[in-house]
This record gives structure tokens, C-alpha cells and sequence, in this order.
């Protein structure tokens, strides 16, 4: 008598649900008992040297941060390639090893697994390959078996790194130094323009800029020119020249992390274009937090509870997770929001592999058909990513607060209640950076600038006025960084006054001596 259809489907379901549990099993005792390990130079430089975090030091920044304390990695072994050897390995293998058809569902219980396995192997040959660039692990008798199944991994993962980069190896190779990334089109210049001036001109950074685009008609050769000759150390890139197109189709959020990627920089602050600073972010890259994570995020605003779709979607495919994550807003139900990604701040020597998964998440089948449909964006994307490949990260202690003045009354708010946009304060809970822009509504013509008089800290807010509704913890802005505020409207009113000639097709670039060069 033939099998049923439904009874053969159980039956390989099964087998595969053994199949892993026969690995995992497998993986986790070789990962506790002694096995042969082999001998590296101390002084030699690894391509990702992914923290283990000190729980001491996590205890003594423990006030001003929320660390995701992940497990030491999983090495790999010869007893992991036996298995994957195997009739049972290969037919788990060749699960985790595919790319998905457009439109059909990924699995992220398959994902994730599959990117567990891929840290381990890039561990295991990120030792081999700095002790001796020039093996070429595929020629060698000794390391060929091991180096297909990591090749196959990645580019059933991460086929959008080809043809630029060989493989993932060569990311870190070609960075270096600290600098900003911003992605910027035609209607995100006029935030990004005033931005880097006031950063340029107001805070005095010299931190080299990458402004990334996605194709030519993304931003007009007229704006990209705007940038290179009014400002030092401004760069544009356009991203399609190196992420692959075909399985990631951009457009908006979903090519941030991927311009972290592609960035010439090893130490990145990533910034979107409507984020203002008051304070030098280059002060970022000495944040205590940062330094001891890799990356460093920022929590977003606590807006809409009971959002229970994002936390259902993760709990169904992450088994295992940080600490962290339970006892987040999100878990909780108290925010539907968790991150804010205006600005992230990453040193890739220490992150790439979480920024990897990251990536993964804003593919176009999985942000499509998954990932957008459970979570706003690309917001949550990146520590959910680190969860994934189980890379540490750490979010400054501090919600969303607001910065602007006291309501007006009516649409514009209570006058007891502190309105305007997002602010995000540093450690010592002085105002950081701001996003939204410099204006009360950005979308709301005709704009209006902010008053810069007061900010406030709080977790009730009235997403309509954008005001915080406590009243317990609103501050006068300092003399200083109201100036700050003020200065960068002065920029903005001359940036409106070169785009209406850009628009106009009349603006021209500098021809000036020396002395007026650009910023």
C-alpha cells in the first residue's frame, strides 16, 4: 500500500527535527569536553575579535547601560565536519544551505541556525587565515571539506556580498579608521546638508563623511556636487557598486546597514539624515559602553503597548536569547518600539557578524514577506540581529525623551507639557543628539522651527502632539546648547536658500581662494 503525501511529509519533518537535535547534541558536547586545539600566534590580528563581555566591568556600567551578555562562541572541530559528512549531516545541511525563491516565506528557525553555524566556521578559518594570509583554504588537503560547507553558508546567506567582495573575510580587510556614514536621496538633502554643516561648522568635527546613495537618479548629480565641494572629507558612494541588487532591491531604511557594510570605515557612526547633534559624536567612539560592546545603540521612544505581534514573531524562532531581551519594553508589552536607529554606533573588527544578520534582516524576501510586516522598519533589526549571531551589543540607559518648548495649547500641546521632537541624552542624561529634524513637524507645511527652550525625560507620550505628558522631569536647555540649536536653524535658512538655486538649476560650486574653501 503507497504511503500517504501527508504521512511522508511528517515522516521528513521528523527526520529532520532528529537530524539537528543529533547535531546539536553532537556540537555541545565537543563543545564541552577537551578536544585538540591547535596553537595560534598571540600577536596576530583576527578579522572579527567579537568581545566576551567582562561581567565585572557590565556590573560597574550597569547605571548608565543595558548590555546583551551573549555565550562564548561554539568552536568548530573535526567531529562537527564527520558529522555534516554524513548522510544525516549533509540532509540537515542542505536545509540550512538555501535561498529561498522570492516571495515565499523564509524560515528563521532555519536562519538563525544556519548563521550559528556559519560564526563558528568564520571563527574557525578567521584563526587559520591570519596566522597564514596567503593559505587558500580551498587548495589545502587539510582544511578543503571544512572550507566548502562555510562557502556554501555564506552565500546561501549572504549572496548579495558578491561579485564585490570574495568573501566575507575581505570586509575588514578594506576598512579602517572611524568616521560617519549617512544615507541620503533627493528628499533627505535638506536634512543632511544642514547636518554635516552644522557639524562641520557648529561642533568643529572633523570625523571624514560617507554619504551613501542607492543608484543615480537616487540623488541628483546637482546635490551630490553640493556635498563634495562645499565640505572637507565628504565622500559619496553609491551603494548598488557594492552590495548586490538582485536580493535586496533597496529603498529607504533597509539600506542602512548595508551602507555600515559597504563603509570604508572599521568604526562607524551611522546617522540618518534628519539626526541633529549638540555634542561632538566623535565622543562616541570613547563611550565606555561602546568600547567594551562594539556596538553601541539607543532606545526609541515607549509608544503603543500590548504590541504583541513583534515579541510572538521572535519567541517563534529564537530558542535561545540574551538576558536582555526578556526584560526589554518590547517583551513586556509596555512599547511597541524598542530602538531607535537614527543613530548606531559599531566597530565592525568587533560587530561584523551581528551587522551581517542585521543585513540578512533587510534582504527583500525577508524584510517583505517577514520581517517589516512584525517590526517598523529597520528599527529593531539590529539588535535583533546580534541576538541571531549572538554578537554582544549594549543600549545607552535612557528612553527616547523630547526637546523643543512648552506647548502652545490646542494641536501643538499643553503648555505644561514639554513638545517637539526625539531626543536621545548620553550617560550623564545631557542632550546627545535629536532626530526629526530641527523643525517642529516635518511633515507639516508650512515648517516651522523648534524654540530649543526645554527638553524632558518620561515615558508617557501623547504621539499626537509629540509631548511627553509627565511633568516631573523637564529641564532648561543650557545656554550652550541652545546655541548650538540656534546656529544649526542658521544653516538650515541658508541650506533652503542654495536648494531653491539648485532646484533652480543657477546654484554653482565654490570658485573662491583658499581662504573660503569649504568646510
Amino acid at each position: 500500500m503507497l504511503t500517504k503525501p501527508k504521512t511522508i511529509r511528517i515522516t521528513i519533518a521528523v527526520f529532520f527535527v532528529l537530524c539537528i537535535l543529533a547535531f546539536s547534541a553532537s556540537f555541545y558536547r565537543n563543545t564541552l569536553f577537551d578536544r585538540p586545539r591547535p596553537i595560534y600566534k598571540a600577536e596576530v590580528e583576527l578579522h572579527v575579535s567579537e568581545p566576551e563581555l567582562n561581567l565585572t566591568k557590565v556590573k560597574q556600567l550597569s547605571q548608565q547601560y543595558d548590555f546583551a551578555v551573549t555565550p562564548p562562541p561554539k568552536p568548530w572541530s573535526e567531529k562537527d565536519l564527520e558529522f555534516f559528512q554524513s548522510i544525516a549531516g549533509e540532509t540537515v545541511f542542505s536545509q540550512l544551505a538555501i535561498i529561498p525563491e522570492a516571495h515565499e516565506t523564509p524560515d528563521f528557525t532555519k536562519i538563525t541556525a544556519a548563521e550559528r553555524l556559519f560564526k563558528s566556521l568564520f571563527n574557525h578559518f578567521d584563526k587559520i587565515l591570519s596566522n597564514d594570509p596567503s593559505l587558500h583554504p580551498a587548495n589545502s588537503s587539510q582544511h578543503k571539506a571544512s572550507w566548502e560547507l562555510y562557502t556554501r553558508l555564506e552565500r546561501s546567506l549572504y549572496p548579495w556580498l558578491y561579485p564585490y567582495w570574495e568573501n566575507a573575510f575581505h570586509i575588514n580587510n578594506q576598512t579602517s579608521g572611524q568616521g560617519i556614514v549617512m544615507c541620503v536621496g533627493n528628499n533627505q538633502f535638506k536634512f543632511a546638508a544642514s547636518s554635516v554643516r552644522a557639524l562641520r561648522q557648529v561642533l568643529h568635527s572633523q570625523l571624514p563623511i560617507e554619504i551613501f546613495y542607492i543608484r543615480e537618479n537616487d540623488l541628483s548629480p546637482a546635490k551630490r556636487t553640493y556635498f563634495t565641494t562645499q565640505f572637507k572629507n565628504v565622500s559619496l558612494v553609491k551603494l548598488d557598486d557594492y552590495v548586490g541588487e538582485y536580493y535586496t532591491r533597496f529603498g529607504g531604511w533597509a539600506m542602512k546597514p548595508f551602507a555600515l557594510l559597504a563603509s570604508r570605515f572599521s568604526e562607524v557612526i551611522m546617522m540618518d539624515a534628519d539626526a541633529f547633534f549638540f555634542q561632538d559624536p566623535a565622543l562616541l567612539f570613547q563611550d565606555k559602553g561602546y568600547a567594551l560592546a562594539g556596538s553601541l545603540f539607543f532606545y526609541d521612544r515607549t509608544l503603543f503597548a500590548n504590541w504583541e505581534k513583534g515579541p510572538d514573531w521572535l519567541r517563534s524562532f529564537l530558542s535561545t536569547m540574551t538576558s536582555f531581551v526578556p526584560n526589554t519594553r518590547w517583551f513586556k508589552g509596555t512599547s511597541s518600539h524598542e530602538q531607535e536607529s537614527g543613530v548606531i554606533v559599531m566597530n565592525k573588527k568587533k560587530s561584523l557578524l551581528g551587522l551581517l544578520a542585521t543585513c540578512k534582516l533587510n534582504g527583500i524576501t525577508e524584510r517583505d514577506e517577514v520581517v517589516y510586516k512584525h517590526i517598523h522598519g529597520d528599527k529593531e533589526t539590529f539588535w535583533i540581529g546580534h541576538e541571531m549571531m549572538q554578537t554582544p551589543y549594549a543600549f545607552i540607559k535612557s528612553f527616547g525623551a523630547v526637546i523643543g518648548n512648552m506647548g502652545r495649547g490646542g494641536e501643538d500641546g499643553d503648555p505644561t507639557q514639554v513638545c517637539g521632537n526625539q531626543l536621545h541624552l548620553d550617560t550623564e542624561q545631557v542632550p546627545l543628539w535629536l532626530n526629526g529634524g530641527l523643525y517642529r513637524d516635518k511633515h507639516k507645511q508650512p515648517l516651522e522651527y523648534l524654540n530649543f527652550t526645554h527638553f524632558a525625560q518620561g515615558n508617557d507620550w501623547d504621539f499626537q502632539t509629540s509631548c511627553i505628558r509627565e511633568t516631573n522631569r523637564i529641564s532648561a536647555l543650557s545656554k550652550t546648547l541652545h546655541q548650538v540649536a540656534m546656529d544649526s536653524i542658521q544653516i538650515d535658512i541658508q541650506r533652503a536658500k542654495d536648494e531653491e538655486m539648485i532646484d533652480a538649476g543657477t546654484w554653482k560650486p565654490f570658485s573662491l581662494p583658499s581662504d573660503k574653501a569649504p568646510l
